[in-house]
C-alpha cells in the first residue's frame, strides 16, 4: 500500500513539474501573436499610412491592406501585423473620407485609391531606402477596398503582382476587365479570393475566379464555410497564413 501512495505522489509530481514548465511557453506563444502598436507613415498631401517593419532583414515585400468601407485603418493594421510581418512591410493607408473615431473610408474614388497607395509607397521607401521593393509587392483588399486593390491589381500590376481579395465582387471590375487581365498575365504572378460562405457576394467571388482563370493567370478561390463578411481577429492567422504563402512563394 506505502508504494502504491508513493507511486501516485510521484506521479502527481512530474505532472505538476510538467505543467509548470510548459505553461511559460505556451503564455510566450500566445504573446508573439501581439505586435504592439504600428508606427505612423507620413504621406506628403495625403492622410498618415501605418505601418510595421517586417521580421526579416533585406529587401522585402510591401503587403498593402486596403481597409473596408467605415474600418479602422490603425486598428486592422494591429491585426494584419499578426499573420503578415513574416512576408514583409505590411502597409495601411488610410481613405480620404474621415468618418471620426478613426474610422475612414475610400468614396469609390479609384484616383484617390491610386494617388494614396502610391504616396505611401513612395514615403516607405524613402524612409527605408533599399529595403522596400517597387515591384512585386502584394495587395490586400477588403470589401470597399476589395473594389479599389482590384482596380489597382489590374491597372499596375508589375507593383501589385500578387492579389489577396477579400469579399471580390465581378461587378468591381467593368468591361475592358478581361483585356486588362490579358494584358497582365505574366505581371500578376498569383490571386487569391477569400470570402465567407454565408457573405452575399460569394457567388461573385466565383466569377472573379472565373475570369481570372480565364486569362491564364494563377488563383485559388476560397468560399469559407461557416463564415461571414469579415473574419474575427482572432481568426486572422489561421485563415490567411497559408493564403500569403502561397502567394509569396511563387
Amino acid at each position: 500500500m506505502r508504494r502504491i501512495v508513493l507511486i501516485f505522489r510521484l506521479l502527481a509530481v512530474t505532472a505538476l513539474v510538467a505543467l509548470l514548465t510548459l505553461t511559460p511557453k505556451s503564455a510566450w506563444a500566445k504573446g508573439q501573436l501581439s505586435s504592439g502598436d504600428p508606427q505612423r507613415l507620413e504621406v506628403p498631401g495625403q492622410p498618415d499610412a501605418f505601418f510595421y517593419r517586417p521580421k526579416a532583414r533585406g529587401l522585402r515585400p510591401i503587403l498593402m491592406f486596403l481597409h473596408g468601407r467605415g474600418g479602422n485603418p490603425e486598428e486592422d493594421c494591429r491585426k494584419w501585423a499578426k499573420v503578415a510581418t513574416q512576408f514583409g512591410w505590411v502597409v495601411c493607408p488610410q481613405g480620404p473620407e474621415d468618418r471620426g473615431a478613426g474610422a475612414r473610408a475610400w468614396n469609390n474614388s479609384i484616383p484617390a485609391g491610386k494617388q494614396i497607395t502610391d504616396a505611401a509607397v513612395t514615403a516607405l521607401r524613402a524612409k527605408f531606402k533599399g529595403r522596400v521593393q517597387t515591384r512585386g509587392n502584394v495587395i490586400i483588399g477588403f470589401s470597399e477596398g476589395a473594389f479599389i486593390a482590384m482596380q489597382l491589381g489590374v491597372h499596375d500590376p508589375q507593383k501589385w503582382s500578387r492579389w489577396l481579395i477579400l469579399a471580390a465582387n465581378d461587378q468591381y471590375w467593368w468591361g475592358d476587365a478581361p483585356a486588362l487581365l490579358k494584358e497582365s498575365r505574366g505581371k500578376v504572378k498569383r490571386v487569391f479570393l477569400f470570402t465567407g460562405e454565408s457573405d452575399e457576394v460569394a457567388e461573385n467571388t466565383k466569377r472573379v475566379g472565373d475570369l481570372v482563370k480565364s486569362a491564364k493567370i494563377p488563383v485559388k478561390v476560397k468560399i469559407a464555410p461557416g463564415t461571414g463578411h469579415e473574419i474575427p481577429g482572432d481568426r486572422m492567422v489561421t485563415n490567411y497564413r497559408r493564403p500569403l504563402l502561397w502567394l509569396t512563394s511563387g
